[in-house]
């Protein structure tokens, strides 16, 4: 008896684990365990778009809870009730929003808590703010639209370029175009024969252009060498430029304009015959009697140069050049009896004077270019230069002829030390040197 009631005990405890089994097997499919401790919030939607039961409740990617109800909530709306199932571990803040989105590409729809930032917290039953995401047919509805938008504007776009292309390529625009693809082909095949051409000129210059190259490798090396004076030349250039901007070339320029004025105004008169120019071109008799004149003043100067005992009996002194007319007996017996008194004298000597001038010249100058022992002598205000030191007046004539072509205006001069003791020696008292030796 015993033995049987064993039995009996064990077919109903087996029975009774079947039953809590199945029991926990089925509310497990459900998405519900018995022996998980979760509390239960509630969410309200418009619509849920697949939503089910069991769905998954997700914080950032993690399961923290699931669906466990779907129900329609008597209003007038037709809202719907969607019961979450949320781990008590995890607790979720005052503002956060229960939002049903995709969970895969295959549409299947879950719950995403974006937690909010507020320090308080949901109680257990309370209702959660809800939203929805957009489903994938929705989000490629919505960027697809405006594209489609766009495809059509510029079908009808491409279509308006067509018929206009179509109206201005006719029959006669197609021809013009051919021939002008046909001038192309031409010109490129042309371009062809040039280049052709110049590669055959380049392998045959080559030499010629390696020197060139070499020549202009050479000129940028002086120009890089002589960086810094082309830099002050072109400072220089600055400057003289700025130099002109700032002038008052206006007022030049208005000076000139009224010197052109004030010559008009001469030549206006000139022509009108006033004054003594505009006389002097109207009235013939007035030019007549100053050609008269001039040859009557030519005629005295001649007579003058040719018979100058008529009228001079002085001698005429330029210091400047010391160019002396000598012309008297008395001055003649004078120079004669000097002359006779310096014979023996070491200390005289005459000396040819190429130059004088009022302002010192250098002695290496180019004015004195191929003469040597150029001596400068200051006597009566003008620096005077002289060559030679010769003991008779025969010797320095020879020296004044032989440079007269170079100084036309040489003359021979007395020294005395190192004064000028004579300086009445003039060319033709020289010539006649056989008079002065008498």
């Amino acid at each position: 008896m015993g033995l049987k009631v064993a039995k009996e005990v064990k077919v109903g405890v087996v029975v009774v684990a079947a039953i809590a089994f199945f029991i926990w097997g089925y509310t497990f499919l459900k998405g519900k365990d018995l022996f998980e401790k979760t509390y239960t919030y509630y969410a309200v939607y418009s619509r849920v778009d697949g939503l089910a039961i069991s769905a998954p409740v997700l914080v950032n990617g993690i399961k923290v809870g699931t669906v466990s109800d779907i129900h329609f909530l008597n209003d007038t709306n037709n809202n719907i009730v969607v019961e979450l199932k949320i781990d008590k571990s995890f607790l979720i803040h005052d503002s956060t929003i229960a939002e049903i989105f995709s969970a895969d590409l295959m549409g299947s729809r879950a719950i995403h808590l974006i937690q909010g930032r507020s320090k308080k917290y949901y109680r257990p039953n309370d209702t959660l703010l809800s939203s929805i995401e957009a489903d994938l047919k929705t989000q490629v509805s919505a960027q697809v639209l405006p594209l489609k938008k766009k495809a059509e504007d510029l079908i009808k776009s491409i279509d308006s370029v067509m018929t206009v292309v179509q109206s201005i390529f006719d029959k006669q625009t197609r021809y013009n175009l051919s021939r002008s693809f046909e001038s192309i082909r031409a010109t490129v095949e042309s371009l062809e024969r040039t280049s052709i051409s110049l590669d055959t000129l380049v392998q045959s210059e080559k030499y010629a252009l390696t020197r060139i190259i070499a020549n202009i490798e050479s000129i940028t090396e002086n120009f890089r060498n002589n960086n810094e004076l082309i830099t002050n030349v072109m400072k220089n250039l600055s400057a003289f430029s700025d130099s002109l901007q700032q002038a008052n070339v206006k007022q030049t320029i208005i000076n000139a304009n009224k010197a052109l004025q004030d010559a008009t105004v001469i030549l206006e008169k000139i022509n009108r015959g006033e004054g003594s120019l505009g006389m002097l071109i109207h009235n013939e008799q007035l030019y007549t009697n100053l050609e008269n004149s001039s040859k009557n003043l030519d005629l005295l100067l001649r007579d003058l140069r040719e018979n100058p005992k008529r009228y001079v009996h002085f001698s005429l002194f330029d210091f400047g050049r010391t160019v002396i007319l000598e012309d008297n007996d008395k001055n003649r017996k004078k120079l004669k009896k000097e002359s006779n008194e310096n014979k023996g004298d070491t200390t005289f000597s005459y000396r040819i004077q190429i130059k004088s001038s009022k302002v010192p010249i250098p002695l290496n100058s180019k004015e004195f270019k191929g003469m040597d022992n150029v001596n400068e002598t200051y006597a009566e205000g003008w620096y005077k230069y002289t060559i030679g030191s010769f003991n008779s007046k025969q010797e320095a004539e020879q020296t004044r002829l032989a440079i007269i072509e170079k100084f036309p205006g040489a003359f021979i001069v007395g020294f005395k030390g190192n004064k000028i003791f004579l300086n009445r020696l003039n060319s033709n008292m020289v010539n006649d040197s056989s008079q002065l030796e008498k």
